[in-house]
Order: structure tokens, then C-alpha cells, then sequence
């Protein structure tokens, strides 16, 4: 297996882990503080968006990985489904609505360019609750640990096989990553950056 190909399929496997952490932490404690529903409804029509994109320019690691992220997605959507608003859905709407005008009129090609700016799109917004929102305690700390790891593996990845939508994911999701895992320090300090514990053990961010 080539090296490039094998970052590819380690990048996935990274990404498919920064997915787990915040749907477990909905579910398990039932708190979404601070947590984006913006950003969720983003990132499941890009990841939709990315398994075409993969299939059609055939990097194997990239479709793959996203057709596993889809029900992820869905999981973390439904768990978010009390606090999606009427402008979350507009707004996503219309992501929806440049993603399918890029691929209609450029195909592959168009695709690819308005993906490079889906990380952006998608951590914006949650990047923007974390820095205005006093209660964080529904962030998982785990998902932004696993971004940075995350980040330069697709960024490398995308280095090797010379795309540029792949060099900005790795660059605006470490800057996305770094400035959530400041926030949730700045708010409870090194409590806030401990990932979550086991079921039946007392949690160090739940009320922060």
C-alpha cells in the first residue's frame, strides 16, 4: 500500500473517531450546552457532499470514511433535534443549496472547490457557541482532541495526493479545535479539558 493511500485510510479512521465523543456525551448525560445544532446540520449535508466527492474523484479512504460519518450524523441531529431553530434549518438550507449549484454546474470540479470551504462551515458555528456561551458542559472534549489529530493527518493526506480542499480541512479544523479546547479551559480550567469518564462516575464539566 502506497504511503499516501495508507494516511488516507488512518485520517478516516481518526475522523470516524472525532465523530463518536459528542453524540455518546448527548446521549449519556442528556446536557447539550454550548453544542451547535448549526454546526451538526452542516456537517451531516458536507459529509453527504464528501462521500459523492470521494466516489467520483476515487480516494477510497474519503468515501468510505463518510459513509460511515452519515449515521453518526444522524445520531447527533436526532439527540439535537429539540434545539434546532428555524434559522439552523435556513441556514443549512442554503449550504445545501451551493453545495448541489457547484456539482450541477462544475460537476466533480465544483464539488471540490465548495468543499473546501465545508470545514469552515461546518465548525463556525460551533466555534461561535463556544466563545459566546457561559455554559459549555455539553461540548465533548474528546471530539477536539481527536480534530487536531484528525486535522493534520487529512491535511498531510491531502499534501500527497495534491488537493487543496483536503490542505484547508487539516488548516480550519486545527484553528476550529485550538480555539474550542481555549474556551472550554477558559471556562473550567483544566476540569474542562478532561475528556469523559466511564457511566457512574461523576463527570468534570457537566456543569460548567
Amino acid at each position: 500500500m502506497e504511503s499516501s493511500a495508507l494516511l488516507g485510510w488512518i485520517g478516516s479512521a481518526l475522523f470516524l473517531a472525532r465523530l463518536v465523543p459528542q453524540p455518546l456525551r448527548l446521549h449519556r448525560t442528556g446536557v447539550s450546552h454550548g453544542v451547535s445544532p448549526l454546526a451538526a446540520l452542516n456537517a451531516a449535508a458536507s459529509d453527504a457532499a464528501w462521500f459523492l466527492y470521494g466516489l467520483s474523484s476515487g480516494l477510497a479512504p474519503l468515501w468510505v470514511c463518510t459513509a460511515l460519518a452519515i449515521p453518526l450524523d444522524a445520531w447527533t441531529l436526532w439527540l439535537l433535534r429539540h434545539r434546532v431553530t428555524v434559522h439552523d434549518g435556513l441556514a443549512a438550507s442554503t449550504w445545501v443549496l451551493i453545495i448541489g449549484a457547484a456539482w450541477a454546474l462544475r460537476g466533480a470540479d465544483g464539488l471540490g472547490a465548495s468543499l473546501a470551504f465545508s470545514v469552515l462551515v461546518n465548525h463556525a458555528p460551533q466555534v461561535w457557541s463556544a466563545l459566546r456561551g457561559d455554559r459549555l458542559g455539553g461540548i465533548a472534549p474528546a471530539t477536539w482532541y481527536f480534530a487536531l489529530a484528525d486535522a493534520m493527518l487529512w491535511g498531510g493526506y491531502g499534501l500527497a495526493v495534491r488537493d487543496g480542499a483536503l490542505v484547508a480541512y487539516g488548516i480550519v479544523l486545527t484553528v476550529s479545535a485550538l480555539i474550542t479546547l481555549a474556551r472550554l479551559w477558559q471556562v473550567g480550567g483544566k476540569r474542562g479539558l478532561t475528556p469523559e469518564l466511564p457511566e457512574g462516575l461523576p463527570d468534570p464539566i457537566e456543569n460548567i
